[in-house]
């Protein structure tokens, strides 16, 4: 339609500037202005109609390329999401993983330093050699002392 629009307007503005020279190169008599006036009258309205017809056709295009934009952008964002998805849940998938085998060698150190421990509350193992890393150190004598008997003094 704006095709056809455009050569019907590129027609009148040929046939608007040849009337508008022919009308120049006549002879000015009282009835030939006035009939040349009643022309360029017509011929100025016919411009106006032609610019109001440019101006729709300027807002038609514009809102075309606004919605072209648009689409675009949705075209866009649909295929940034699709290559994106893929990759983002095959790192998720990683990311459990290595969580999963961090949280399982994490539990697995704990039951361990617990398992030392009750041993050593047992008297299997001695919790400190483990724990300081001295494992073949031999364990210290105790003094321990009952709370009435100072050291020196012997019960008779």
């Amino acid at each position: 339609m704006l095709a056809t629009q455009n050569g019907v307007t590129a027609v009148r503005a040929t046939a608007l500037l040849t009337r508008v020279g022919a009308a120049f190169a006549r002879p000015a008599g009282e009835e030939a202005a006035m009939s040349e006036l009643d022309r360029l009258e017509a011929a100025m309205n016919e411009c106006r109609e032609m610019i109001r017809e440019a101006h729709a056709a300027t807002k038609d295009l514009r809102a075309a390329v606004r919605e072209a934009r648009q689409e675009l952008r949705a075209l866009a964002r649909d295929e940034v999401a699709a290559q994106i998805r893929p990759e983002v849940s095959r790192q998720l998938e990683e990311l459990g993983e290595r969580t999963g085998e961090a949280i399982t060698a994490a539990a697995q150190k704990v039951i361990a330093e617990f398992d030392r421990f009750g041993e050593s509350l047992l008297g299997k193992e001695t919790y400190w050699q483990k724990a300081s890393g001295r494992r073949a150190a031999a364990r210290p004598g105790t003094d321990v002392m009952p709370p009435g008997i100072l050291p020196g003094e012997e019960e008779g």
